[in-house]
């Protein structure tokens, strides 16, 4: 016999709806009546204590009659019902194990489905991204569109609108990157003008910074070397007038002046060359030189 159950297979029941009845339940309602009646008109005094206990005790025990009673009739009633959603639920428990199987085997076929058109959406993301040249590992494979809404019934294939998201988001990067591409050579153009080397500014540029920030910053460093130009133009133009030049120490960190850090630097004229020791760091010495560059004057290697 090999009939299987059936959504619309008929199930018998033998089953008689069953009624409790009270046999003696006018009686037993005129004994309730009586009984009511009975100690609702007693009354208590003081010295009539135990009296009232033994009312209350009598009145409990009447309870516990009648509560014992209903106990009583509803167990044998429930067992019967009790037994039969014993059974029906050890064939839902079998059903159950059978289902499981089936919902194992359907979730594996559905994620291999899902890994198909998971590839499908790659395969247009590469193909669209060689076009512009735009690397496939920038674009975010969106669970929507690998979903089966995403995809045509007839053919399977990607539909018109989510081939116009991916576009719209490899559009995205190819803005992104000119834009990238116009700043770099911007700050390129700009650093070269300020007499800049280029190459660390554009590497500013890479590393996230806003184009007017980059600027900002150029400018900033540029009025910062015409401020140390000034200062060497300055020391030079007194070397010229012979007026006796004065070391002074910084503080390489802030540039403060030390105190006490002043001496009188040794000047020798003759003619027109001066013999000069000074002291400084590194970068006022690289500024100094530039300067005396830029000016025009010549450095005469002399012997101590």
């Amino acid at each position: 016999m090999n009939e299987l159950i059936k959504p619309d297979t008929i199930i018998h029941i033998d089953y008689t709806p069953s009624t409790i009845s009270i046999q003696n339940e006018a009686e037993l309602a005129k004994l309730v009546e009586n009984t009511v009646k009975h100690y609702k008109s007693l009354t208590f005094t003081e010295g009539d204590i135990q009296g009232a206990k033994d009312a209350r005790t009598s009145l409990n025990n009447i309870i516990k009659l009648l509560d014992a009673k209903r106990k009583e009739v509803k167990k044998g009633y429930s067992e019967p019902l009790d037994a039969f959603e014993d059974k029906i639920k050890e064939f839902v428990s079998q059903i159950d194990q059978a289902k499981e199987g089936i919902a194992q085997s359907l979730e594996k076929f559905e994620t291999q489905e899902r890994e198909g058109r998971q590839e499908k959406v790659q395969a247009k993301v590469n193909e669209l991204c060689s076009v512009v040249g735009v690397d496939p590992e920038q674009i975010e494979i969106l669970d929507q569109w690998t979903n089966k809404g995403a995809f045509t019934l007839a053919k399977g294939e990607l539909k018109a609108a989510i081939v116009k998201e991916i576009t719209e988001k490899i559009n995205e990067i190819v803005s992104e990157k000119q834009t990238l591409a116009a700043n770099k050579q911007v700050i390129e153009n700009y650093a070269e003008a300020m007499g800049l080397d280029p190459v660390s500014w554009v590497r500013w540029i890479d590393q996230g910074h806003e184009l007017q920030e980059v600027i900002d910053q150029i400018k900033q460093v540029v009025a910062e070397k015409q401020r140390r130009l000034a200062a060497a133009a300055k020391v030079i133009q007194e070397v010229e007038q012979n007026e006796p030049v004065r070391s002074m120490r910084h503080d390489e960190e802030t540039g403060e002046i030390l105190e006490n850090s002043v001496k009188k630097n040794e000047i020798v004229k003759d003619g027109k060359t001066v013999t000069l020791k000074l002291r400084g760091t590194d970068d006022q010495f690289f500024l100094l030189n530039k300067s005396i560059v830029e000016f025009g004057i010549e450095v005469v290697k002399v012997s101590e």
